[in-house]
């Protein structure tokens, strides 16, 4: 359970720089229905869902030429009972380790109420910065990956400043 999101994300980071990268100049606001939130991306993302007996993601990326943004929720079935806090810190682990990435830092934050992790990551290809929150059955996780040698550090403030939860 823990490794479907992980692999998911993971499996985007792979791909996504062989991708044609481009400079994205307007950012566009995503709000899937019934995701539960809304965030600014530097462009209109690729949607993925990725249907599952147990677990159901959806993912929404985009590619720059300076790094790959990402959104993505998941839900787990509801028979399914998760531990939080233990949650929060496998999927953590699981993305760095899918990533070959070492943890930089790592805190818990809290969002409207929602426990989640904030933590930064650094592999040889790209420094990640990431959060992720788990509430009932559904987690969401918002990250970026900045490639090595390039300075992002104003779109990737604007990026996490940006998320907040809505209504489903």
């Amino acid at each position: 359970m823990r490794k479907r999101l992980s692999l998911i994300l993971f499996l985007t980071f792979l791909v996504a720089p062989s991708i044609s990268a481009f400079q994205a100049t307007d950012w566009v606001k995503v709000a899937p229905v019934g995701g539960g939130f809304s965030v600014m991306m530097p462009g209109k993302p690729k949607e993925e869902v990725k249907p599952g007996e147990d677990f159901t993601s959806h993912l929404f990326t985009i590619t720059t030429d300076k790094a790959i943004y990402l959104a993505a929720y998941g839900d787990y079935a509801p028979t399914i009972k998760l531990n939080v806090g233990g949650e929060l810190v496998a999927n953590r682990d699981n993305f760095l380790k899918a990533l070959d990435a070492k943890l930089i830092d790592s805190k818990e934050i809290s969002m409207d109420g929602h426990t989640g992790l904030e933590f930064t990551g650094e592999s040889d290809q790209a420094s990640f910065k990431s959060r992720v929150f788990l509430f009932g059955n559904r987690i969401h996780q918002i990250g970026v990956a900045v490639f090595k040698g390039k300075e992002e550090a104003a779109n990737v403030d604007r990026f996490f400043g940006s998320f907040s939860f809505t209504k489903s």
